[in-house]
C-alpha cells in the first residue's frame, strides 16, 4: 500500500490507521480488561523509517496489567517468546500487536538491573546473560519505538528494563559472540565444506551487530543493519569500516581448503577493528577488558 511510504511522524500513522478501520485505543480496550493503564508504541519497519508497500505495521503495547487480564478478540495468537502477537487485517493491511505484560520479563528487569548497577560501579561485570533474539528485539522496540498512547507508561517501562544500557550491552554481548565464532573458524578442519566460510560469516555479522549497537543502533535485524548503514551520512567517521565488515559479510562464499586461512585472518582483523573501535569508550573499554581476562557466560 503506497500510503505507508509517507508515514513519518505520530500523526501520520495515528491518521492512516483510523483510516483503515484500526483505532489504537479502541484496540487496547479490546486487549486488555480492568483499568490498568497501557503504553502504546509503533515499532518495526516504519517506526524505523524502512517500510516498503508493502510492510506491515507492528504495534507493541506494555502494561503492568496481569496475563491473565488479557483477551485475544478472536483472533490468531502466536508466542514471541515470552509476549504475545495477535495479527489483524484492515483494509487489506497486516497489523501485528504485540503484548508485553510486566509478569512476562520481571526477570530480564532483575538481570539488566544488575548488568546497568555494575558498569556504572566501574566495569565490574561478572555475568553477561545472552539475551534470546525475541527478548533483545522487545528491548529494541520498547526502546527506540514511537509512542502513540500511554507515555507514562512506556516512560516507566523504560526505565525498569534500563533501556539506555542496551547499547553498551548489545556491543559487548555481540564482541563476546564475535570472538567464541572466531575460536569456531580456527579451530574447524579446512577440509570440511562450509564449516570454516560459516564460522567466518557469524564473525562478521557478530561484529556488524556489535559496532552498530555501540554507535547506538540496536535492531538485531540483518535488513535494517543493512539499511542503517546506507542512511549514514557519507561523512561519517565509522562508515567507511562497517562499509567493508558488511561488504565481507555478503561475500562469504564456498572457498577451496587452501584458501579458508585467509578468510580466517580476514575475519580476525575485523574483529580486531571492532574490538579497538568499542575499546574507544571508556566504560566499554573497562567492560571488555574485564571479559576478555575472564567471565562466566550465562546462557
Amino acid at each position: 500500500m503506497e500510503e505507508l511510504l509517507g508515514l513519518r511522524s505520530k500523526q501520520d500513522v495515528l491518521a492512516f490507521l483510523r483510516s483503515t478501520g484500526f483505532d489504537v485505543a479502541r484496540a487496547a480496550r479490546a486487549t486488555f480488561t480492568g483499568d490498568e493503564p497501557v503504553g502504546t508504541l509503533l515499532v518495526g519497519s516504519v517506526a524505523e523509517g524502512y517500510q516498503t508497500a508493502s510492510s506491515d505495521i507492528d504495534i507493541l503495547f506494555v502494561s503492568y496489567t496481569s496475563r491473565v487480564n488479557l483477551r485475544s478478540g478472536g483472533h490468531l495468537v502466536i508466542s514471541s517468546g515470552q509476549s504475545s502477537e495477535t495479527l489483524t487485517y484492515a483494509s487489506g493491511v497486516e497489523i501485528n500487536t504485540e503484548v508485553v505484560c510486566w509478569e512476562d520479563y520481571s526477570s530480564l528487569a532483575d538481570k539488566l538491573d544488575q548488568v546497568a548497577g555494575a558498569t556504572a560501579r566501574g566495569g565490574g561485570l561478572t555475568k553477561l546473560p545472552m539475551l534470546d533474539k525475541y527478548t533483545l528485539r522487545y528491548l529494541h522496540r520498547l526502546r527506540t519505538g514511537l509512542v502513540l498512547d500511554g507515555a507514562d507508561v512506556v516512560d516507566q517501562f523504560r526505565a525498569d528494563f534500563h533501556v539506555g544500557s542496551l547499547p553498551l550491552y548489545l556491543s559487548v554481548k555481540n564482541l563476546v559472540l564475535a570472538r567464541e565464532a572466531l575460536e569456531d573458524a580456527r579451530s574447524a578442519p579446512h577440509e570440511t565444506a562450509g564449516l570454516v566460510e560459516y564460522s567466518c560469516r557469524n564473525v562478521l555479522e557478530y561484529c556488524l551487530l556489535a559496532f552498530a549497537a555501540a554507535l547506538g543502533f540496536t535492531s538485531q535485524s540483518r535488513r535494517f543493519v543493512m539499511n542503517w548503514i546506507d542512511g549514514l551520512n557519507d561523512d561519517d567517521p565509522h562508515l567507511p569500516a562497517l562499509v567493508e565488515l558488511r561488504d565481507r559479510f555478503l561475500s562469504n562464499h564456498a572457498l577451496a581448503p587452501e584458501q579458508k586461512a585467509h578468510l580466517i585472518a580476514g575475519a580476525s582483523a575485523s574483529f580486531e577493528v571492532v574490538r579497538s573501535a568499542l575499546r574507544e569508550d571508556r566504560v566499554r573499554r573497562r567492560v571488555i577488558d574485564r571479559i576478555f581476562e575472564s567471565i562466566p557466560y550465562a546462557y
